[in-house]
């Protein structure tokens, strides 16, 4: 169950720096507006929460001895996944920082 919530942690953290790498590329002019991408970080964090959920509900009310094939699928679902939003939000702020030390 700690395994879950650290998971879930790590999620939320990678979430708010690919926010936060938005926000500020699109200040600087260098992409599309925040406002635009207000739903689409919403249907991100929908997409990784629903496993974690399931993988938190399953660990509370399912108690098995042996294998639970599903919430080993939806940790390594969710997993992949971060590692996806964290490959996309460095490429984010290397944008942001590219642009950064351009103006100067």
């Amino acid at each position: 169950m700690l395994k879950i919530l650290i998971t879930c942690l790590i999620f939320i953290l990678i979430l708010l720096l690919l926010n936060q790498g938005i926000r500020k590329l699109s200040s600087t002019g260098g992409g599309a507006g925040f406002r635009r991408w207000g739903g689409w970080l919403i249907g991100l964090f929908i997409v990784g929460a629903v496993p974690l959920g399931f993988a938190l509900y399953t660990e509370i009310v399912d108690v098995r001895l042996d294998a639970n094939i599903g919430l080993g699928l939806a940790m390594l679902f969710v997993w992949a996944y971060c590692a996806l939003l964290l490959c996309a939000a460095f490429v984010i702020w290397g944008r942001y920082l590219y642009k950064k030390n351009i103006k100067k």
